[in-house]
């Protein structure tokens, strides 16, 4: 998946939204003893990501069948995933889901989290690492139903993805990808104060695109737009080791 925006009211802290599937000591507890990524959840003032359970990912994949992620004749997406009928992408979206979950290890993770408004979903954040312990470099990717585009949503649930990657993991780099022709992802990427890292070219259905590059440091989003989007970050503590990061007290920036 690659990065597809349209684009925070406040939730009490450890408070869950609609049907309490991120309550404490609920199904999501148990499913935490042998993942812990179940924990983890964000918070900004209008929105939720989570690790999406069984009950989050039917929902997700209803939201898709019945709205799609964009339009019929636009590709968006590295891969070119997502043209498809939409009960196909809905599928895709749950193999992406539940592929980051069984792979993920240290030197390798992919963090799918499902992004929830008013307690209903309305799209998926995704975060990745190589080497992390090492390089310190995450890359990210969403989308966002088209019923729920345009309206800061994806600047908002990027930010909280940028929250957790520089002051919650320690993170040194960010960076994404996306198309010259995205222009709600360029958006994004300009508005929350990443820099230009770089173009290729590449062959979309046959023709060739320019895919740009782009990047942000810990030290350029600590003073970046991004960093002023309130982020709450729940649970992260009993998964740092999966994800290869530094205990609280031995980051650095």
């Amino acid at each position: 998946m690659a990065e597809n925006i349209a684009e925070s009211t406040r939730t009490t802290p450890g408070a869950p939204r609609d049907g309490s599937a991120s309550a404490p000591g609920g199904h999501r507890a148990a499913l935490a003893v042998w993942a812990p990524q179940f924990r983890l959840r964000l918070t900004t003032p209008r929105l939720e990501l989570r690790v999406p359970d069984e009950s989050d990912l039917r929902s997700l994949a209803e939201l898709v069948a019945d709205q799609g992620i964009h339009a019929p004749d636009a590709s968006p997406f590295q891969g070119g995933w997502s043209n498809a009928l939409p009960q196909v992408v809905a599928g895709r979206v749950l193999q992406y889901l539940w592929k980051g979950l069984a792979l993920s290890r240290p030197d390798y993770w992919n963090l799918g989290l499902a992004v929830f408004l008013d307690g209903r979903p309305v799209g998926v954040q995704g975060l990745q690492a190589r080497n992390f312990p090492r390089l310190r470099e995450v890359a990210s990717e969403s989308w966002l139903a088209r019923g729920h585009q345009g309206r800061g949503l994806g600047t908002e649930m990027r930010a909280a993805a940028l929250h957790l990657a520089f002051a919650g993991l320690g993170a040194r780099h960010a960076t994404s990808a996306v198309y010259e022709d995205n222009s709600a992802a360029l958006g994004v990427n300009k508005k929350l104060g990443y820099q230009p890292d770089g173009i290729e070219v590449q062959d979309r259905r046959g023709e060739p695109v320019v895919l740009t590059r782009w990047r942000m440091t810990r030290a350029q989003w600590e003073l970046s737009p991004a960093a002023e989007v309130t982020t709450e970050i729940h649970g992260l503590d009993g998964c740092r080791a999966l994800f290869g990061a530094p205990s609280a007290h031995q980051e650095t920036a």
